[in-house]
């Protein structure tokens, strides 16, 4: 039996509530509600809207005796408010309700407020909308109102341990009936929608905290009462993934309350964050800005106000503009002061000395790859931070921050050690002149990676371990022009796997010693998350291709920590399981346990499991990457498998000391062809 408990104001899965109004607004004037379409943007982005604010609950305290959460102030305001600001700066058409009405729609936007919004009407919106959209529309779901969270002991899919609501007008009715909309409903439409190619971006104006309070006049409470039901209702199942992407912003984080301030233009009061947002969106440039830039600004916009115990959050494809393609980017944040640039990232993030980035005053900058400031090279790095080294002297003042993507990653010149298995001859000094072009693999008879003639065409060179290993199937001819790029390629992308393995602090036996003692569990989906099952022979699990797999870890440590789950695929690709794809990075208390469940395995072989624990976020995501080919099924045997596998026995890699501010381990899953019992 799953034990929920709501309390009033939520987030989760990227998914929050609380929040809002109570006396109700004035009702929009048309000239409020609609731009003449002479000063509207062009309409080139396909932005299509649900819009949602909730001031007056059915079953609130002014309507039915004995609840004990009100009606809001401003949340119906704050919606009209953002809907007017999408004509203004998007050109969207958006629809105007006539005589006050509280449902209204066009082609464009649906508009729903206080007694219209039903949670059969918010679902049927955007069911319709994600039925009728085509692929590379947004569909943006803009929220005001109750919200509430609940503890969810089974499932364990957030870092806080709650999963979150939101509360339409109808939510909360004595008789028991449906009331809340879960996250899992908003979760599956909204995986659904970027299945198809959708862009959907959800903006919620509540808050997350346990009081569930969006701070009004005298600091009214709120909060909804608590409530303990059997489990949320179960989704129609909806495929993940998809061309599509999607992007949550949220008015606060767990913990903490969203506020409104009065002097709304709509309405009483207004949300600080809706108000924070439109300002920033109406700043020059900032209407083409990516989603990351945006609530950059919005946070420092709420924080000059006052308000410093809200900080808004963000998640998802954050390198994505409003209505606009994301990129596959890794960007970091960098620190100017002074004379001293300091990346945020260090080796928990792939970053060495001497690696070269480009810095930009903005995300959009970043990703389009304009507007460069400055160039540098890391000069010496720790455990979460780098000192950067500028090129040349900037052309008048860096701002305080910046950001920076990497250029050029630099490998030691002996990171690899490589043995040439080929005759004599002009195919093998074009294999050796590749190699030394590396400029970090270096030949040696007794290299772990061998290049060796590749079975189906002797004249074509492959990639293998020294015990056989299939690394890479064939890197083509060395007299190819392009065989040096593909040796550099197929090269670096071991030594960046190795690099990832020599993080190890500790094995999966001694890891209670480490400053974040974290216990990792990579099972076929059903254990209980106390009760990870016994390894098997050879000190590593196995797990059929059929299976599904359940990857949990648990903060054993005394304090919260940032935990990051790395895994790397026969093919050396290394993909970044949890925090999950788009999740906001959050610290996982102690004891808690944070999980990723519903994933299998694609091909045959020995796959690696990496688990960071940091006192401090850091980019786990610096190290994924693509793989390089096929390989034989084996595990335990070359040299990064028994790297991987002496963690299993409880071994501290040498030359790795115990850090004060993070630590890691790693564990061995073999797949194999047949399920296991």
């Amino acid at each position: 039996m799953r034990h929920v408990l709501l309390i009033v104001c939520a987030l989760t899965m990227g998914l929050c509530g609380c929040g809002g109004s109570p006396s109700p607004p004035p009702a929009p004037t048309q000239a409020q509600a609609e731009v003449p379409a002479a000063k509207r943007p062009p309409d080139t982005r396909r932005i299509h809207a649900l819009i949602v604010g909730i001031d007056r609950y059915r079953h609130s305290d002014a309507h039915q005796a004995g609840a004990v959460f009100s009606d809001l102030h401003g949340a119906a305001g704050d919606a009209l408010r953002f809907k007017q600001a999408l004509a203004e700066l998007y050109g969207v058409d958006v629809d105007v309700p006539a005589g006050g009405a509280c449902d209204s729609s066009n082609a464009k936007t649906t508009t729903l407020t206080d007694d219209c919004a039903t949670r059969a009407r918010i679902l049927q919106s955007l069911e319709q909308r994600i039925t009728s959209l085509r692929a590379g529309d947004t569909l943006l779901f803009y929220f005001a109102g109750h919200g509430s969270r609940y503890r969810d002991d089974e499932a364990r899919d957030q870092d806080t341990g709650y999963n979150g609501t939101i509360l339409p007008t109808d939510a909360r009715n004595p008789d028991g009936s449906p009331g809340d909309i879960f996250d899992v409903e908003l979760k599956a439409l909204k995986d659904r929608a970027t299945a198809q190619g959708l862009y959907f971006v959800s903006v919620f104006d509540s808050c997350n905290s346990a009081t569930a309070t969006r701070a009004g006049a005298a600091g009214q409470s709120r909060s909804a009462p608590a409530l303990t039901v059997a489990s949320p209702p179960a989704p129609v199942a909806a495929p993940a993934g998809g061309n599509g992407y999607w992007v949550h912003l949220a008015a606060a984080q767990d913990g903490e309350e969203a506020q409104e301030t009065g002097g709304g233009a709509v309405g009483a009061r207004a949300g600080v964050f809706t108000t924070a947002l439109i300002d920033t969106l109406n700043m020059p440039g900032m209407r083409d800005a990516t989603f990351g830039d945006l609530i950059h600004e919005v946070r420092l916009r709420v924080a000059a106000r006052g308000h410093a115990a809200q900080t808004p959050s963000a998640e998802g494809a954050l390198t994505a503009a409003m209505g606009a393609r994301s990129r596959t980017a890794v960007l970091y944040d960098v620190a100017h002061a002074g004379m001293t640039t300091t990346l945020e990232a260090g080796t928990t993030g792939g970053i060495t000395t001497g690696s070269r980035f480009a810095l930009y005053a903005s995300q959009a900058d970043a990703i389009a790859h304009r507007a460069q400031v400055a160039t540098g090279s890391v000069s010496s790095v720790d455990s979460t931070a780098a000192t950067l080294a500028l090129d040349a002297a900037p052309q008048g003042a860096l701002p305080a921050r910046l950001v920076a993507e990497e250029i050029a990653h630099f490998l030691p010149g002996d990171a690899l050690a490589v043995a040439i298995d080929l005759p004599a001859g002009p195919a093998r000094d074009a294999a050796e002149a590749a190699l030394r072009a590396t400029g970090f693999a270096a030949e040696s008879v007794t290299g772990a990676i061998r290049l060796v003639a590749a079975t189906e065409d002797a004249s074509a060179v492959a990639l293998r371990a020294d015990d056989g290993t299939l690394l890479a199937a064939s890197l083509g001819r060395p007299e190819d022009p392009a065989f040096g790029e593909r040796l550099t390629d197929a090269l670096r992308k071991v030594a960046r796997v190795q690099q990832l393995l020599a993080l190890r602090t500790s094995g999966a036996g001694d890891n209670a010693a480490d400053p974040f003692p974290v216990a990792a569990c990579i099972a076929a989906d059903g254990y209980r998350p106390t009760a990870c099952p016994p390894l098997q022979d050879g000190g590593v699990r196995r797990i059929g291709m059929g299976q599904q797999i359940t990857a949990t870890v648990i903060n054993k440590g005394a304090r919260p920590a940032y935990v990051y789950v790395l895994a790397i695929d026969p093919y050396n690709a290394v993909d970044l399981v949890l925090p999950k794809p788009g999740e906001f990075d959050q610290p996982l208390p102690p004891n808690q346990p944070y999980r990723r469940s519903g994933m299998s395995f694609d091909v045959p072989g020995a796959y690696r499991f990496v688990v960071l624990a940091s006192a401090r976020p850091i980019r786990a995501d610096a190290f994924q990457q693509s793989g390089t080919g096929t390989r034989d099924l084996a595990t335990c045997t070359s040299p990064l498998e028994r790297l991987l596998c002496a963690s299993s026995e409880g071994r501290r890699d040498a030359g790795v000391a115990a850090i004060g501010d993070w630590s890691a381990q790693v564990a061995t899953v073999l797949t194999t062809p047949e399920d296991v019992p």
